[in-house]
């Protein structure tokens, strides 16, 4: 069954109703969460933001190789550039990053609770037909070994899936990601990899320590800026370089003295280091700066490290 996004004035579904309509709302929803992964050489598949800081989770063989140009396009007509992170080819997954903030995301669910004869759906790029949705049910719960000492679960069903629906998700009726779709095996069954797996994996990955994204310098402090505070140290971190983000989040720009952190005078660089030690990337942090001589408050997103 295939979602369109024009509705009908007759309905030829053999289903309820309701259910259309329920459908019809979780494609809706889950929409916007879900992009088209391109690359210059293989063509395309599908990816979930699977973080608002611009995580995106899709199969390691829709991007077999790093530099490839891979773009990421969204509902909204935005396309990214992405680099990969991090491949774990045995499970066919790859974690990708765009340069995006405050993106929708889709929960994951539990994939360990699906029954056989559960309703599940799948939203991808078929054959490049965006956003498109079909639906079926779980057929079996499955495993194959890709190592003489690796076994790896699958979740099989009989939602139709083509190329370019790689790397999308398989939804329950919740509208939680319970499996990455990864590739059709011989009949109609088609495989994906249980969300469980999929979390497990990330959460095993090194964790990336969230940055301000510039380079500092210490300099001192000219009079007329020391004038202006009080208890402070003659000192200042003088930004000599930043890191490249969208317009909306240059917050901090080449010249400005860094003086305090979330309230907090930096004494140097290490101050800087201890403040973000527990902070993640795309949370916010509050600074206090001189700009052209003046002072400023401030607030900008942490980055992650690379």
């Amino acid at each position: 069954m295939t979602q369109s996004t024009t509705p009908s004035t007759q309905s030829s579904s053999p289903l309820p109703d309701a259910f259309s309509s329920t459908l019809s709302g979780l494609f809706n929803q889950v929409r916007p969460a879900i992009v088209q992964v391109r690359n210059e050489r293989h063509g395309g598949g599908t990816g979930i933001v699977w973080q608002a800081d611009g995580q995106i989770i899709t199969n390691n063989h829709v991007v077999p190789q790093d530099g490839e140009g891979i773009q990421i396009h969204f509902t909204d007509g935005r396309t990214l550039p992405a680099r990969v992170l991090h491949r774990q080819p045995q499970f066919d997954l790859a974690l990708l990053k765009v340069q995006a903030e405050q993106l929708p995301t889709l929960p994951a669910g539990d994939s360990d609770s699906l029954r056989v004869g559960e309703w599940v759906f799948a939203i991808g790029h078929p054959w490049g037909q965006r956003w498109t949705v079909t639906a079926g049910i779980v057929s079996t719960m499955s495993t194959r070994q890709v190592e003489p000492e690796v076994t790896i679960p699958y979740i099989k069903s009989d939602v139709r899936l083509a190329p370019g629906n790689s790397g999308g998700p398989l939804l329950n009726a919740d509208g939680q990601v319970v499996g990455i779709n990864a590739m059709i095996f011989g009949g109609d069954l088609s495989v994906s990899i249980p969300s469980n797996v999929v979390s497990a994996w990330l959460k095993d990955l090194p964790r990336s320590q969230a940055i301000l994204g510039v380079g500092l310098q210490r300099i001192d402090l000219p009079t007329a800026i020391r004038q202006q505070l009080a208890d402070h140290s003659d000192n200042g971190l003088l930004v000599v370089s930043v890191v490249e983000r969208p317009a909306a989040q240059q917050a901090i720009l080449l010249g400005d003295l860094l003086l305090e952190i979330e309230g907090q005078p930096i004494q140097g660089v290490h101050s800087i280091r201890q403040n973000l030690a527990n902070k993640a990337p795309g949370q916010q942090v509050t600074l206090k700066i001189a700009r052209a001589g003046k002072l400023q408050t401030i607030t900008t997103t942490l980055i992650a490290t690379e």
